[in-house]
């Protein structure tokens, strides 16, 4: 049989950190050999540190979790040039997507400086219904977190919330940059605004920590929503910071989670009560930061006057069940109201991790 080597020496000898290879058990990837039951400690063999290099090679490609597994059942020459033209046509959506941004930003500040520019209220009215977000925000620490790693941003165009990871200062620096870059891109055009700050924020926040050793390993949620053109709304979602969409007495999610959990739900693998309990429910399958690239789930939806939306990170839907958001938002609640009650609930559930909100209310102003 094989040697055992506890995580620690595995690591070492692998190169790869223990929350590298944590994260890899969780997907199924390189599961460990061995689990102390009493503990919890687990321990690989030997013959594993093969299968973790690769592994951690083909993750640093960028090729998703699930597609490194399907690749191990079957790897080929053919199958690494197809994933090596994917990631030039990529690279080239990500060129398009950082020079879209650079126009944007020159445009913001045309805004600010009274300069020609498109801005909120110029656009012609064949463009369709001009609307605006009236928005709340409020973010807590919790009762339990010493740091807050959650990031908002809201405007009367926009509403966009990311949970950081990686601890002190890592995860807070990624969600403030996360934030920061898509308020500062979108200006309403399209949703593909919203997916082009995305993707750059995602290679910024890489980059980051690739330049920075206190700052390895750290990532974030992001989920965003903005007013574009035809009065239509863009989403964008990255990880499980959720999106919710209030209409006429009825509330529906608008984004879908990235998670272990949520993948296995999808597939018919898990059923509603199995994931409230389950040991990976808060396993990311997607994050920004984590890789060179990253896929943005993104869909375009219809708005109307007096819809009401809410923005939040896992702190909150970890405590409250979707019952219980659907009452406080059904409340008739002012948005202010609205995103003290979600957060003051959850503190009051426990608050056992970063609570935050962003709560906003679609008006027409045209």
């Amino acid at each position: 049989m094989d040697d055992l080597l506890p995580i620690g020496e595995f690591a070492r000898r692998s190169g790869l950190s223990p929350k590298r290879l944590r994260s890899y058990a969780a997907g199924g990837v390189l599961v460990p050999a061995a689990v102390d039951p009493a503990s919890g400690y687990r321990y690989y063999a030997t013959s594993q540190l093969h299968r973790a290099q690769l592994i951690d090679a083909l993750r640093q490609a960028g090729m998703p979790l699930a597609d490194v597994a399907d690749f191990l059942g079957q790897p080929s020459a053919r199958r690494l040039a197809r994933w090596a033209r994917h990631l030039d046509e990529q690279a080239l959506e990500r060129h398009e997507a950082l020079e879209r941004v650079g126009r944007l930003l020159d445009l913001d500040r045309a805004a600010a400086t009274g300069e020609a520019g498109v801005r909120r209220g110029d656009r012609p009215e064949e463009e369709g219904p001009m609307f605006e977000l009236r928005v709340a925000t409020r973010s807590e620490t919790g009762l339990v977190r010493e740091n807050n790693e959650d990031s908002v941003a809201a405007s009367a165009l926009l509403m966009a919330t990311a949970d950081g990871m990686g601890g002190p200062p890592g995860g807070e620096t990624a969600s403030l940059l996360a934030v920061s870059l898509v308020e500062a891109a979108f200006n309403g055009a399209s949703v593909h605004e919203l997916v082009a700050s995305a993707r750059a924020a995602n290679r910024a926040i890489w980059e980051r920590a690739s330049g920075s050793p206190g700052l390895e390993g750290m990532g974030t949620t992001l989920c965003a929503v903005g007013l574009i053109r035809e009065g239509q709304l863009g989403l964008v979602n990255v990880g499980d910071s959720r999106a919710y969409l209030f209409r006429d007495g009825t509330l529906c999610q608008l984004s879908e989670d990235h998670t272990v959990v949520a993948d296995l739900a999808r597939r018919g693998e898990l059923g509603p009560e199995e994931a409230l309990s389950h040991p990976h429910r808060h396993v990311l399958t997607r994050a920004l930061g984590v890789a060179p690239t990253v896929e943005v789930d993104w869909s375009v939806h219809d708005v109307a006057s007096r819809d009401r939306l809410l923005l939040c990170t896992d702190g909150i839907f970890h405590e409250l069940s979707f019952d219980d958001i659907d009452e406080l938002m059904a409340s008739g609640a002012d948005v202010g109201s609205l995103a003290d009650a979600l957060v003051d609930e959850a503190l009051g559930r426990g608050g056992r991790d970063n609570l935050s909100v962003v709560v906003g209310e679609v008006a027409s102003i045209g």
